[in-house]
């Protein structure tokens, strides 16, 4: 499959990009490329890949979900540039 001019544009536009003119053929040749790429993956003998090979089944691999000591009020204040009466200050940052 090879992209042309128009479809290029029509590509730029929808993913609201612009495209200087005098990069079009570069871009041309780059998308060109990335389409034949594509094009050759699906050429590729998949037949004797299984379903297990591609998504193997290990299960749960999260960690266990166990309570653990946090962080004390004081570690917690330090981080912060201003707390007052256990909450965090911030900048207002909408207007009334």
């Amino acid at each position: 499959m090879n992209l042309n001019e128009e479809s290029l544009q029509k590509i730029a536009e929808l993913s609201r990009l612009k495209i200087d003119p005098k990069d079009i053929q570069n871009f041309l040749t780059d998308f060109n490329k990335v389409l034949n790429y594509v094009d050759t993956i699906t050429e590729l003998n998949v037949s004797s890949v299984s379903d297990e090979d591609l998504y193997p089944n290990e299960g749960n691999s999260l960690r266990a979900d166990e309570a653990k000591d946090g962080l004390s009020r004081s570690q917690i204040e330090s981080f912060a540039p201003s707390f007052q009466n256990g909450y965090f200050v911030v900048p207002k940052v909408i207007e009334t």
